[in-house]
């Protein structure tokens, strides 16, 4: 693995583009609004010879950002093309967090280039280029730097996008940086946006049934302090993550909910910003590493990630897994 910075960054992208490379765009499992947002977007930049792939899922939120930027969701396909030249990550520094993709980025012969902006992760693997920006709110910040300094100017959708994934990663602006206000003021002008617009198409209000449900869940969910961490756990009627993003909102430090459909049970965790490096916990190595009692797949960021399984009879053991878990890195 070689660190890169990001002049070297911008040379990659260029010869690859300019060389008409073959390009594989892809993300962690479970791709949120961020990964998807920054992929779609460099899929224009590259053009006909790049196509975006998922490991497993987007959320729904993801899929909601799409819709509103009128973007084909067929735009993002599944499955690994080993026949690529060159893979570029994004939002993701660790093969691990790429679910099924794992062994297939292990296994790949050319080039990989990571665009992150977490904590760095080490690789143990040849021709593997990692940029990573921790002073960047979202990768989608990244992109349009990277956008900004190629002078490539994209459409009101792909504008949509970056802004959409800049301000989704950013905690309600509480891990912004100055230059985040910056990039969001000026997309939101290009699109002829306004914020709240823009928040509503995020977080759309629901229906004062689904509101009163994650109410409902909210008192319902199981209250624990486990070291000096707020930890709920409890059952959504409907949107596990919804209910996680609420308990977050109202207090909590920690929350896990699952929901239960047709298809199996989901599982929703979210970890307040910095706890994560505090305590270092891993919501997505955590979910990953669960997900085999479910018998399904999991994985996300270190402050939000989800598991979805076929088995719903293992969700007491899967929360007292969750639990021996939490209290190893609180104690």
């Amino acid at each position: 693995m070689e660190k890169i910075n990001f002049d070297s960054l911008l040379f990659l992208l260029k010869e690859a583009k300019e060389k008409n490379k073959k390009i594989l765009i892809t993300f962690h499992s479970v791709g949120d609004s961020d990964s998807v947002s920054s992929a779609i977007a460099l899929k224009r930049f590259f053009g006909d010879n790049a196509k975006v792939s998922t490991p497993d899922y987007i959320t729904t939120n993801a899929t909601r950002m799409l819709k509103v930027a009128n973007i084909n969701e067929n735009e993002i396909s599944k499955g690994f093309d080993t026949d690529c030249d060159i893979v570029v990550l994004v939002d993701v520094n660790a093969f691990e967090d790429c679910g099924s993709f794992n062994y297939y980025l292990n296994d790949f012969k050319g080039d990989i280039v990571i665009i992150d902006h977490h904590a760095l992760h080490n690789i143990e693997k040849d021709k593997v280029y990692v940029y990573n920006d921790e002073n960047s709110n979202s990768t989608a910040s990244i992109i349009y730097e990277i956008f900004e300094q190629l002078e490539f100017d994209v459409d009101v959708k792909i504008k949509y996008l970056l802004v959409y994934g800049i301000i989704s990663d950013s905690a309600d602006l509480k891990n912004a940086f100055p230059k985040t206000f910056i990039q969001i003021g000026k997309l939101l002008e290009d699109t002829g946006s306004n914020y709240q617009a823009l928040l509503n198409m995020i977080e759309p209000l629901p229906d004062p049934k689904s509101r009163l449900n994650v109410l409902i869940d909210s008192c319902a969910a199981e209250k624990y302090i486990i070291g000096n961490i707020l930890f709920i756990y409890g059952r959504a009627h409907s949107h596990a993550n919804v209910s996680a993003d609420v308990a977050l909102k109202a207090g909590a430090d920690l929350a896990l909910f699952f929901s239960i459909g047709a298809e199996g049970i989901s599982f929703s965790a979210r970890l307040r910003e910095t706890l994560d490096k505090k305590y270092d916990l891993h919501m997505g190595k955590i979910m990953k590493m669960l997900a085999p009692i479910i018998r399904g797949s999991g994985g996300g960021h270190p402050c939000a990630a989800g598991a979805y399984g076929p088995v719903t009879s293992t969700e007491n053991e899967f929360k007292e897994a969750f639990m021996e878990e939490l209290k190893k890195h609180i104690s």
